[in-house]
């Protein structure tokens, strides 16, 4: 048994240990071993020191001092910009920050090199040069993006944001919260604390100090709202105006359209110059969770949503103006559209100007290590598996419930609260006495189940409240042989034994409260004192989902279904810093969020490396080619609303067992002459080596024109040739000529290349010496802002049986026998009747695999007369159709084999913004790599 840690002693090491690194100047570049070193060194008595208490003091310094950070990354819309900051740096008072600086050493136990690294890296180097110069003449209105982490420290770096920017003479500041009051209260808690120094919430109006303001040193803020009311217009605090006024000015308001307007039309009121409506003094505003209401989900962009316009209108009354998002699920927020005019009131919020990504410390827990199965804190996700609730992830409660669901909870809802327990003790025992607690309980986003939920987590906490209040160290109580029971099962390697524990848990659980956290009225306040440790189970849904901290998380019970990465990522209240019990917290989650969670993570790892990548080609933010790694079919990246933007992508790992095609073709009449000429030279070149093409040959529908046993490298050659629209996802020329190139597998060394064909004799084309009838397509539409014409049905190029063709008498099975099979296979795997099926294409390639691949050659006549009439008198096509003279439109199919002995047809899904059409990511890498 380990020994247990004298705390007193552990802690006076401590400080000498850190004072040491301090004086040493090693705070920048500790490695483990200089810990170590600097802790032997630091035991000047050398008093006996415990191994578990030098393990204590090692990871208490590695906390204070992140001996790694990831990379941030940046991009910027010009990167020669002005480095204002830089010049009047020396010249400012930095009073905002050092209150604040002190504050976050002092009272919040920041690690002065924590604070350092943000004041002087994130903030000095980065964030101020992205924000306009306050002292300007010339008005600017600059928007942007800051990328964090969940629950990763964004509202220190934004409150510190606040101060550096008051500190160079900002006057006004706007934070922008959610739409819940609740989070709006917590932000305005968190910024009189960090910024203004005053709580005027009090009974009598009376203000109270709080944080920087303790110092009873002057205050240099004021807010125009409080921790008991939002903004509503009625107040006269500063009639005489924001000019005369020699304070800072913070107003911390909720995205809700009443208070929008009320703000705007009071500070107009107030403040504007009548000549021009605007209020010539300059300001920051911050959007927290910009990806929540503030995005622009209409379909018409110049008739935004309605908190999206006032947004905009808010920014827009000032002269000099800035709106910085702050975020952990970019997604919306990168796929708006990047499109601006010169007002702010008919542009939307894209980040313009810059987004950054910030540094996570090696502190920091998140998705990435924990949800990948190599991830560090992988044990310690307990997937909930209850026997008669769940087979495969299906127990209906999960998915759905009604509002008045009163069921019965799943048991290990009773383990969790258990384990709540063990860790509640455990951390008493580790000396944490005075630090908060808290476990999440988020299995529905009802009010009604959510109180019934708490009833039975009431009756559940009594019944074990007795039990370890009168029969602690009697494992023949139920209660006691389960706790102890779990003790093992999850907590068997800490320090303490079970008999510590046992003797310790009725004092640690004693004053554990219940509260249910929600959006509705009679929502229990979840208020975290500043003396003393809150110990309490949250329950709730929405509230618990969208920026709400709750204090020393050590426990998640999360049994929720949702639709969309963004929406997940936000419900991982666990995300965060766990000092002193990293390994303590646990996670009990279905084994499908599990797997959206490492889904997520490492989609929005490969945002930030591609993130790297643009910043090393100097592109702009709008020029940002941004996709997101989308492989999940039951979960969304964000709202369909918020990806109207976006289009597929795909890179392929194998094209055995499916088929592509191309439903668009390019308005581009070279690429269309590059394209046929392609086909003529694929043709001649197999005619010369003995391939014949003049006759026609029968399959089991009709008879064509055909190449057979065409060698693969004459297929790379052509394939090498061709172009294709971007917006035929799946048949990127590219990555099939990588595929043909590298895979050596015989079954694709020789394809059937065949020519479909129409029945309008009147148009023909010639190609290798024969003449057939053009493929002529009818209902086709065209979008001369992409540039293309979409010439399939539902994005299908062919019918669905055109893969048919070339399949060959083989293995004593006529063609027809090996179709049959195909259709039975297909039925078979998808569990239907074969009768009426109409079969997707890939059936003749998925379940057949002794014959050769296909090509397919669609050479093509569209009927202008049936385009939409706007689109018959478009000039860009009817100049297309007249310079396309005798020249075929070309679309293509190809098809490959199912092949057994090799990966099946695999595709990587994302989800890309327009740019990303423009900018490709694979060919920078490429670029890179060569360098």
């Amino acid at each position: 048994m380990l020994m247990p840690i004298d705390y007193k002693k552990a802690n006076n090491l401590l400080r000498s240990a850190r004072s040491f690194i301090e004086m040493s100047g090693m705070e920048n570049d500790l490695t483990e071993e200089k810990i170590e070193e600097a802790i032997k060194r630091a035991n000047t008595a050398a008093i006996e020191i415990l191994p578990e208490e030098f393990q204590f003091v090692k990871r208490e310094l590695q906390y204070q001092y992140p001996s790694k950070c990831s990379p941030g990354h940046s991009l910027f819309n010009d990167y020669d910009q002005e480095k204002w900051y830089e010049k009047v740096k020396s010249e400012i008072e930095p009073k905002f920050w050092n209150r604040y600086k002190n504050f976050l050493i002092d009272s919040k136990n920041f690690s002065p090199n924590v604070v350092n690294t943000l004041g002087d890296d994130t903030l000095d180097d980065k964030l101020m040069y992205c924000i306009g110069n306050p002292k300007s003449d010339i008005p600017f209105l600059r928007r942007g993006l800051i990328i964090g982490d969940v629950q990763s420290g964004k509202t220190s770096t934004y409150i510190g944001l606040m101060c550096k920017a008051a500190d160079a003479g900002y006057k006004v500041f706007i934070l922008l919260t959610g739409t819940i009051e609740s989070l709006r209260r917590q932000t305005q808690e968190r910024v009189e604390e960090g910024f203004i120094g005053i709580d005027m919430s009090g009974e009598n109006g009376d203000g109270v100090r709080v944080g920087v303001g303790l110092d009873n040193k002057p205050l240099f803020a004021k807010a125009m709202t409080s921790r008991k009311r939002d903004f509503t217009g009625d107040i006269d605090t500063i009639a005489d105006s924001l000019a005369n006024n020699n304070q800072a000015i913070v107003f911390v308001i909720k995205k809700n359209t009443t208070t929008l307007q009320k703000l705007t039309k009071w500070l107009v009121k107030l403040n504007a110059d009548p000549s021009t409506g605007k209020i010539n003094e300059p300001m920051l505003m911050i959007d927290d969770e910009a990806d929540n209401a503030s995005i622009n989900t209409s379909k018409d962009k110049e008739d935004p949503t309605k908190i999206n316009k006032l947004i905009r209108k808010l920014a827009n009354i000032f002269t000099k103006s800035n709106y910085v998002g702050f975020t952990a699920t970019p997604f919306a927020n990168v796929f708006i559209g990047p499109e601006t005019t010169e007002k702010m009131e008919t542009q939307d919020l894209f980040p313009e100007d810059f987004i950054v990504s910030l540094p996570t410390p090696d502190t920091y827990v998140g998705a990435a290590q924990i949800y990948p199965e190599n991830g560090k804190f992988h044990n310690q996700l307990i997937y909930i598996k209850d026997a008669g609730y769940e087979k495969e992830d299906d127990y209906p409660f999960y998915f759905k419930h009604k509002k008045e669901w009163h069921g019965e909870l799943p048991e290990s809802l009773t383990d969790a609260i258990y384990s709540f327990y063990i860790a509640n003790t455990l951390r008493d025992l580790r000396g944490d006495i005075a630090e908060h607690r808290s476990m999440l309980v988020n299995i529905s986003r009802f009010v009604a189940v959510q109180k019934y939920i708490k009833s039975q987590i009431d009756e559940i906490h009594k019944n074990a409240y007795r039990a370890i209040k009168f029969n602690s160290g009697n494992l023949k109580d139920p209660v006691i042989k389960r706790l102890f029971d779990i003790f093992n099962s999850i907590y068997s390697s800490v320090e303490f034994s079970w008999m510590d524990i046992s003797g310790k848990m009725y004092e640690s659980i004693e004053h554990i409260k219940i509260r249910v956290v929600n959006s509705s009225k009679d929502s229990e306040k979840l208020i975290y004192p500043k003396d003393g440790s809150l110990r309490v189970i949250a329950i709730g849904g929405l509230a618990l989902s969208r920026g709400l901290t709750l204090e020393g998380l050590i426990t998640s019970y999360f049994y929720r279904n949702t639709s969309t990465y963004d929406v997940l990522m936000q419900m991982g209240r666990w995300f965060g810093y766990r000092k002193n019990y990293e390994d303590l917290f646990r996670i009990w989650t279905a084994q499908s969020s599990a797997e959206w969670y490492a889904e997520i993570a490492e989609a929005t790892e490969d945002l930030k490396m591609d993130m790297e990548l643009m910043h090393d080609q100097n592109l702009k933010p709008k020029d940002f080619g941004i996709r997101v790694r989308y492989n999940s079919n039951e979960l969304q990246i964000t709202s369909y609303n918020k990806m109207r933007n976006t289009t597929d992508e795909y890179d392929v790992d194998s094209y055995f067992g499916g088929c592509i095609e191309t439903p668009y073709l390019l308005m581009d009449r070279d690429v269309q002459e590059r394209n046929f000429s392609a086909i003529n030279q694929l043709v001649e070149d197999c005619v010369q080596n003995g391939i014949s093409f003049k006759e026609r040959e029968k399959d089991l529908y009709s008879t064509r024109l055909m190449l057979r046993n065409v060698p693969k490298e004459y297929i790379i050659d052509f394939i090498s040739k061709i172009t294709v629209s971007k917006f035929c996802i799946h048949f990127d020329t590219t990555q099939i000529h990588s595929f043909l190139t590298d895979c050596n597998h015989f079954s694709i060394d020789y394809f059937d290349v065949a020519f479909m064909e129409g029945k309008d004799p009147s148009k023909t084309v010639s190609i290798g010496g024969s003449t057939l009838n053009k493929v002529v397509r009818n209902k086709c539409s065209i979008d001369t802002e992409l540039g293309k014409i979409n010439i399939g049905r539902k994005g299908k190029l062919g019918g669905s049986s055109d893969g048919i063709i070339g399949i060959e008498d083989c293995n004593n099975l006529t063609a027809e026998q090996i179709v049959e099979n195909a259709k039975n296979a297909y039925a078979a795997f998808n569990h239907i009747q074969t009768k009426s099926i109409i079969y997707p294409s890939n059936t003749w390639f998925k379940y057949i695999e002794n014959r050769k691949p296909l090509l397919i050659i669609y050479l093509l006549d569209i009927n202008y007369e049936d385009l939409p009439e706007n689109q018959k008198k478009n000039a860009s096509f009817d100049s297309l159709k007249h310079m396309m003279g005798s020249t075929p439109f070309s679309a293509f199919m190809m098809g490959f084999p199912q092949n057994l002995q090799w990966a099946q047809m695999n595709f990587t899904r994302y989800k890309t913004n327009k740019k990303y059409n423009y900018y490709d990511i694979s060919e920078m890498n490429e670029l890179e790599e060569e360098e």
